[in-house]
């Protein structure tokens, strides 16, 4: 469990280090649907699967000299397909994400960089602070050469149980051009522009959410479940870009290694199985300004 939660903040330090990439799609409006087929529980009869939808969009940059100030915010809105409602009684769940980055350009070596996440995440019908958490970066970038870049940091979290602190490493490599190759922890991708209107990204990372929820269901009076879906996938992405404004995307892959827990507000865990792996879709567009 706890190298599972070291890949995850190393995970989550390559957020705010894409480079070009990032501050592009910081500047864009996203919107996505995504598609997790129904699949069984290990050992129940009970099956989960969900669709979503994604809205990503900038509230605000600047630059100033040697410092960069960015925020941006996301919503995800997910149909739930959960087959026992005697175990969770949802089928509309919310996401709310913001986004505060903070870098510092050093030298032409080293950049600083900050992130502040709070988020956001449930039923929605009676939020209170259980369905809140957050999540603090701070790190450095070394460029040790024209292609080449390391990347230090650590992550503090709230949104796994006990509040964590961890460090975290990874680099970015730019072979040429038309390449690029991230890894951080768990996180793999790969990318190779074929020409100016198609690139190719392949990739790895973890998915899924925590959701806090409420229901007088399941013993007559009001009982908080804290709903956790986390697999691993791979996924391959077709970007075509249409002209320097428009884009379309679709992007295939596999979930595997998940997992659903079902936890009530005192910890107690009522649910907490392997799930079959699935394929996941996902088609979408961006708007960059």
């Amino acid at each position: 469990m706890k190298l599972r939660i070291l890949f995850l903040s190393i995970a989550l330090i390559s957020i705010p280090i894409y480079g070009q990439d990032a501050l592009s799609d910081m500047a864009s409006i996203r919107a996505s649907y995504s598609i997790i087929p129904d699949k069984k529980i290990d050992g129940l009869r009970t099956e989960v699967g969900y669709d979503q939808w994604e809205l990503r969009a900038p509230l605000f940059y600047k630059k100033l000299d040697s410092w960069m100030l960015a925020a941006g915010i996301r919503y995800q809105l997910t149909d739930l397909d959960f087959s026992d409602s005697m175990l969770l009684d949802e089928d509309q769940l919310h996401s709310i994400d913001l986004a505060l980055f903070l870098s510092k350009k050093q030298s032409d070596n080293l950049d600083w960089i900050f992130l502040f996440n709070p988020s956001l995440a449930g039923d929605l019908e009676d939020v209170d602070s259980d369905a809140m958490n957050y999540m603090t970066i701070a790190g450095a970038k070394w460029k040790a050469s024209e292609t080449f870049e390391w990347i230090f940091g650590g992550v503090y979290t709230t949104g796994l149980g006990d509040d964590l602190f961890v460090p975290a490493i990874g680099f970015t490599w730019n072979p040429s051009k038309e390449t690029s190759f991230m890894f951080a922890g768990p996180i793999i991708r790969y990318k190779y522009q074929f020409t100016d209107s198609f690139t190719l990204m392949l990739g790895g990372q973890f998915a899924g959410n925590r959701w806090n929820t409420q229901s007088t269901k399941y013993t007559g009076s009001k009982q908080e479940r804290n709903l956790r879906l986390r697999s691993y996938r791979v996924s391959a992405s077709l970007q075509w870009n249409l002209d320097k404004n428009h884009v379309l995307f679709a992007t295939g892959g596999i979930d595997f290694a998940r997992n659903a827990e079902i936890e009530l507000i005192n910890e107690t865990k009522i649910l907490d199985q392997d799930v079959k792996s699935t394929p996941s879709y996902e088609l979408g567009y961006m708007y960059r300004f």
